[in-house]
């Protein structure tokens, strides 16, 4: 049985930007290695909060490309997640709903996911979503 082992999220990073040419390919290689199953990865959910807000805050690429290369790592066969279908379903709600954060997405997708129906906050953007009502503490 392989090791599974931790992705950080610079190298996720190096594969989707191939802006240091010699990170960027062992980061791609690594992506492939975990793909074709000699080796197994997992990368937290803080990964993907941390990729979407570097890749649309500081390199300013847009969503819609965002959660397409996102969704394609998500699909790699050597590549485990917790909440994945929540990642997935916050990704698709992120791209649609401008003022949301991905962050807020996921913790959207999450409670619903979850089975809750409810989630404290005082943050009423997040008042778009079927299935959650928002609740002030």
């Amino acid at each position: 049985m392989r090791e599974t082992m931790l992705v950080d999220t610079n190298v996720f990073l190096r594969h989707l930007l191939q802006d240091i040419p010699d990170h960027a390919t062992r980061a791609t290689a690594l992506l492939h290695e975990a793909n074709d199953g000699k080796v197994a990865l997992f990368a937290s959910v803080t990964v993907f909060v941390e990729l979407t807000h570097f890749l649309n805050r500081t390199q300013k690429v847009p969503r819609k490309p965002i959660v397409s290369a996102l969704l394609d790592i998500l699909g790699n066969q050597g590549l485990s997640t917790d909440h994945p279908t929540a990642i997935r379903e916050a990704l698709f709600l992120w791209k649609r709903h401008g003022p949301l954060s991905f962050l807020d997405c996921f913790h959207l997708a999450l409670t619903r996911k979850l089975g809750m129906t409810k989630i404290y906050t005082f943050d009423w953007k997040m008042d778009r979503y079927p299935g959650v009502t928002l609740i002030e503490p």
